[in-house]
């Protein structure tokens, strides 16, 4: 499998809302997750069970995935518009988010979050 052809099931995966599945079936073992806090996150399980945690606090009423870009022989980066309610407040928000993404033998082995509209 290529970069491209990576990149482009991420696309496609995302955009149908199975993002669980890339995680399960595209991250390394020892993927590294990067938040824009430059909070880092090791391992397979404990990214999944971040990202679980997000979509637990969440409802996602939908998800537009554009790309893939790519940045580098190895990388490759999209730009996600999420529409989702906090399910603490009740507030509907628009997320925007860029996400590179390194690729090595078919997995992704490492992914960093940029988000729109925040600063740290």
């Amino acid at each position: 499998m290529s970069l491209q052809s990576v990149a482009e099931r991420v696309v496609e995966l995302c955009n149908q809302l199975k993002n669980f599945d890339v995680m399960h079936t595209m991250y390394d073992p020892e993927i590294v997750s990067v938040e824009p806090t430059g909070q880092q996150t090791v391992g397979k399980t404990p990214v999944i069970q971040k990202s679980e945690r997000w979509a637990a606090g969440v409802e996602i009423h939908g998800e537009t995935v554009r790309g893939p870009f790519y940045c580098a022989p190895d990388q490759f980066a999209t730009q996600t518009t999420f529409e989702i309610t906090r399910k603490a407040t009740g507030q509907r928000e628009t997320l925007n988010e860029i996400t590179v993404y390194t690729v090595k033998n078919d997995l992704i082995t490492r992914e960093q979050f940029f988000f729109g509209g925040e600063t740290w």
